[in-house]
C-alpha cells in the first residue's frame, strides 16, 4: 500500500515515523500491527472506565479478523463515528488514540 505513512506507536499518545520503502505487504501487516496497539490501549481504557458505548463501536470493527477487507478503514469509520455521535463519552486521551487511528488510516 504505497502512500500510506509508516508509523510506530511511542508511547501514551504518540506515534513516530519510521523507515519507509518496504514492499506492500510489509506495510500493510505493519499498519495493521499498529491500529491494533492503539485499538488494544483504547480497550483497555475503556473497560477500566466500563464505557459500554465506546467499547460497542470499537468491538462492530475490531479485532482484526483475517477475512475482513479493508480492516484499518472499518475500524477508523466506526471510530469516526463514535465521535460524531457520543463524543460526551470521550476523554481528551480517548480523542488523541482515535486521531491516531484515523490519521494511520488516511482519514
Amino acid at each position: 500500500m504505497a502512500g500510506i505513512p509508516n508509523w510506530k506507536y511511542a508511547g501514551a499518545f504518540s506515534l513516530v515515523r519510521v523507515g519507509a520503502g518496504n514492499s506492500g505487504g510489509n506495510e500493510d501487516s505493519r499498519l495493521r500491527k499498529q491500529v491494533d496497539d492503539l485499538c488494544i490501549a483504547l480497550f483497555d481504557r475503556w473497560c477500566e472506565r466500563r464505557a459500554i458505548t465506546p467499547l460497542i463501536y470499537l468491538l462492530h470493527a475490531w479485532p482484526f479478523f483475517p477475512s475482513t477487507p479493508q480492516p484499518v478503514k472499518t475500524v477508523s469509520a466506526a471510530l469516526r463515528e463514535l465521535l460524531k455521535f457520543h463524543l460526551e463519552a470521550l476523554d481528551h486521551g480517548d480523542r488523541e488514540l482515535i486521531a491516531s487511528v484515523n490519521a494511520l488510516a488516511g482519514d
